[in-house]
């Protein structure tokens, strides 16, 4: 029974053992310090912090140098096969890492008890901002994985802790260091397609409004082709101002007016053949003053619409203002002739 009771103390033991070493590989070891990195612009010397160079876009051939600041976390054990791994795609990439210094892509470091006995050096990576060129997917060709399109590339930089297989391969991934250094490849012909697009395809949403069309040109630009998209999105402009309906305002404002017109006209008709006796004449030709007013106040937003059609591109626009201006005139001419009305009307009180 005794012998039975040492057995399974014995067994509990190491069940725990093996738990609180689970625990321990588990846990983070290292951190990276955000407040004290930097990354160097090294054609410009300007300076930024990690936090605000994440996510940030970055012309291609740039050369940049990253500063990271690694501390170990107390209190956590560190075991002797850990090692950490620097990878990034940025172009020339050379490492530095205390006294050594490396020319490669990917590269394990801080090997072994001694190194993990020793605070952690900082971490410095220079390298050239790589050509905005990445994988795309051509629409009904998924199965093709090869396919390179001009866009914003996504450019890293990325510390692991782990254990190694090999001298450029990890067993074992024990951590990932958070926040990982990531930006954007990019060049001035991308931003500038990319504008010139949003500006066309917003000035045909203004006209048309929203189709499928629209979401399929910016897709068009997400997926590698700036150039057709831009392109494109200036001849769905073009389409828009021959598909865009004439303004409703305008319709509106000359519906208005010509019911106007006609009221004043059947009001002076009306009274000077006799009727309406015992109506307060000097409020009809008062209303009638008023009528005048508002026509003039349509007129002014004809001179509005006109004055922005003239200055249009389009040989339809700046021709469709030229009779606006003659409208606004006859209407100008209307509105003096419902004032003559209004004056003659008080001559018959």
């Amino acid at each position: 029974m005794k012998h039975l009771f040492f057995t399974s103390l014995v067994v509990l033991s190491f069940a725990l053992l093996f738990l609180f070493v689970g625990i321990a590989s588990a846990q983070d070891v290292l951190r990276l310090d955000e407040d004290e990195s930097y990354v160097l612009n090294l054609e410009t010397g300007s300076k930024q912090t990690y936090e605000v160079f994440l996510d940030s876009d970055q012309f291609e051939g740039t050369r940049l140098e990253f500063n990271i600041y690694v501390s170990k976390i107390e209190k956590v054990h560190i075991l002797d096969d850990y090692v950490l791994k620097l990878e990034t795609n940025m172009e020339n990439p050379e490492w530095k890492f205390g006294d050594d210094i490396y020319h490669s892509a990917e590269v394990i470091v801080w090997k072994g008890k001694e190194e993990h006995e020793r605070m952690v050096p900082k971490v410095i990576l220079s390298g050239e901002v790589p050509k905005p060129i990445k994988t795309v997917e051509e629409p009904g060709f998924e199965a093709y994985k090869e396919i390179d399109g001009i866009g914003k590339r996504e450019v890293y930089l990325k510390l692991t802790v782990g254990t190694m297989r090999d001298e450029a391969t990890l067993e074992t991934i024990i951590q990932n260091l958070k926040p990982t250094m990531e930006f954007y490849s990019t060049n001035e012909g991308i931003q500038q397609a990319k504008s010139e697009m949003d500006d066309n395809l917003e000035e045909a949403k203004g006209k048309i409004g929203p189709t499928g069309l629209e979401e399929e040109i910016r897709k068009l630009y997400e997926e590698g082709h700036p150039g057709w998209a831009s392109k494109l999105s200036e001849h769905y402009k073009e389409l828009s101002v021959a598909a865009e309906p004439p303004p409703l305002t305008l319709y509106v404002i000359l519906s208005v007016m010509l019911g106007l017109m006609l009221g004043s006209v059947f009001v002076y008709v009306y009274v000077s053949r006799g009727g309406g006796k015992g109506v307060d004449v000097s409020q009809i030709s008062a209303e009638l003053d008023d009528t005048s007013g508002k026509i003039d106040e349509k007129s002014s937003s004809i001179n509005a619409i006109s004055t922005k059609f003239a200055r249009s591109e389009d040989d339809e626009k700046r021709s469709a203002a030229r009779e606006l201006i003659k409208i606004r005139a006859s209407l100008n001419e209307l509105s003096n002739e419902i004032r003559t009305i209004a004056d003659r009307i008080k001559g018959f009180r």
